[in-house]
């Protein structure tokens, strides 16, 4: 049973060697974030028309009369 717990105690022993070797330091905790306050975001533009964003001709279309390839 002994073999056992020394197995255990090598075994936390690795868990140490796997850390990463750099913390940063307080300074760097310190420095202020470059994240934008909740009304600083960019938003995209606003809209001018409503029209649709596209005009979709091909599959699934039957009868367009404004098709270019309406007979």
């Amino acid at each position: 049973m002994t073999d056992h717990h020394d197995n255990e105690a090598e075994h936390a022993d690795e868990g140490a060697e796997h850390a990463p070797d750099e913390t940063p330091s307080t300074e760097e905790l310190e420095e202020p974030s470059v994240a934008k306050e909740p009304g600083e975001e960019p938003k995209a533009p606003e809209k001018k028309d409503e029209e649709p964003s596209h005009h979709a001709v091909g599959i699934g279309v039957i009868d367009d009369e404004s098709s270019p390839l309406a007979p």
